[in-house]
């Protein structure tokens, strides 16, 4: 009877699963019902206890009929059950298999993290940067000077001035620079005269030149004129002592006359040759004067003008040399005077920035401070290379090497952050320039320092926060 009973009841139950809402039940069975059916989501609390009860509560047996049964009744009873069955196995064995890959996933993975190398300890660390006072004086700020304060390379943090700098030096070359360009502006002066003077006595010479050349070759006309004058006299001459000589051979002539021709002859011809040397004089001298050569009985070979022209191109070439080495001497001192310029600016006033991104870590001065050359002033980190210093037992120690890759992660969080190894200390000490000692860390000697270069910085240190680094590819 009970296996005829739970087929209305299975039936039931995966109608519902598959409608989402009870059947209708009259009011005669479940007083306080709805007489319609209702979707299981518009019912409350109660109502939903209250339908579920009526409708898996169980079904009484009709009473027996008199007279035979139907031969189909004993064959349904095994079609209606074998299927629910089935299914029901179906459901016990996956959940049996999913719950045994849900125990082998989370007990491998605590077994993994067991098995790796991982550091007792790990905190983000930043190297430390000491800015330090470059000359004496008094400290000024620059900007915003305050710890935790973001730098950007180049950014100026603080200014010191120093009143009391030595410039006697600077003072000293600048007094030379301005008497060499007195001397020099003088010089100038001076020269340009000369060259004035110099220009007139050449002008005086040239024109005295000139005037030479038009006068000797007026003598040279004069001179050929007089030849061609005594050469007729000369052939006159000539003439007429032929005219005497054939007379006194012929008897007719007198001894008196032909002695007077032969003298006529003569000085005629004495005449014409005097007058060709004096011509030939006036040539070489005409060539010379053209030549810039003066030849003469009354002067020298240069004239007093010309004279005075070479005395005052002499002066002008060693005014000339002077003023070439004032100017040289000139351009070395102002490389000097801007050279201490320089150094001046320097030991007067100077600036202290930022050399990387960082933070700023400890200010050890205030404004107006005298400070001397040397002084720690700044602090900063060095947020541009963060590392991680951890420590780690003395086994997994002696398993790390220089260079082998580690993973650091965030505690707390998911993401891990590719890093290498790049010292190990060990039990000694660590550099000093680290913003946290790794003697902070007291769970375990042994000290590994990894370096972070995926690490997202954005110009910020995460300086102090802990974490966990694991060894390994």
């Amino acid at each position: 009877m009970s296996r005829v009973s739970s087929l209305p009841l299975q039936k039931k139950r995966e109608d519902i699963e598959a409608t989402g809402s009870l059947p209708r039940v009259s009011s005669e069975s479940a007083a306080g019902t709805q007489s319609d059916s209702l979707p299981l989501a518009e019912l409350d609390a109660l109502g939903r206890l209250a339908a579920l009860d009526k409708a898996f509560a169980p079904v009484s047996e009709p009473a027996p009929e008199a007279g035979p049964q139907p031969k189909s009744a004993p064959a349904a009873a095994p079609t209606a059950k074998g299927p629910p069955q089935l299914r029901a196995v179906d459901r016990r064995i996956l959940k049996t298999l999913a719950g045994v890959i849900l125990v082998v996933v989370a007990g491998w993975m605590p077994l993994q993290a067991l098995m790796q190398t991982t550091s007792t300890e790990a905190i983000i660390n930043a190297r430390l940067i000491t800015l330090r006072a470059p000359i004496e004086g008094q400290v000024s700020w620059l900007g915003q000077v305050a710890v935790g304060t973001e730098l950007k390379p180049g950014a100026e943090v603080l200014g010191i001035v120093n009143p009391r700098a030595d410039r006697g030096r600077l003072d000293a070359v600048a007094q030379l620079v301005s008497e060499l360009e007195s001397d020099i502006k003088a010089q100038t002066a001076r020269r340009e005269s000369l060259l004035k003077l110099h220009d007139e006595h050449t002008a005086n010479g040239e024109a005295f030149r000139t005037g030479r050349i038009a006068q000797l070759e007026s003598r040279m006309a004069e001179t050929r004129s007089e030849i061609a004058a005594a050469t007729a006299r000369h052939e006159e001459a000539q003439q007429t002592l032929e005219r005497s000589q054939a007379l006194a051979d012929a008897g007719t002539g007198t001894v008196v006359a032909l002695e007077r021709a032969r003298r006529d002859a003569t000085v005629a011809s004495q005449t014409l040759e005097a007058l060709g040397h004096r011509r030939n004089t006036l040539d070489v001298e005409l060539s010379a004067l053209r030549r810039g050569i003066y030849i003469g009985d009354s002067y020298n070979d240069r004239p007093q003008s010309l004279q005075r022209a070479d005395e005052i191109a002499l002066r002008l070439n060693e005014i000339n040399a002077d003023i070439t080495q004032r100017e040289a001497r000139l351009a070395s001192l102002r490389t000097e005077l801007s050279a201490e310029n320089m150094r001046y600016a320097q030991r007067s006033a100077a600036g202290l920035v930022a050399p990387v991104i960082g933070t700023i870590w400890e200010v050890m001065t205030a404004p107006g401070e005298s400070v001397v050359r040397g002084q720690d002033l700044v602090r900063l980190l060095d947020c541009s290379g963060l590392v991680v210093t951890a420590t780690v037992g003395e086994a997994a120690y002696n398993q790390l090497r220089v260079g082998h890759p580690a993973r650091f992660r965030f505690r707390g969080e998911s993401t891990d952050y590719e890093g290498r190894i790049v010292s190990l200390t060990g039990v000694a000490t660590a550099p000093a320039n680290l913003a946290i000692q790794p003697a902070a860390l007291a769970k375990e000697p042994y000290r590994v320092m990894v370096t972070l270069p995926a690490m997202p910085t954005n110009g910020r240190c995460s300086v102090g926060r802990t974490g966990r680094v694991t060894f390994g590819g």
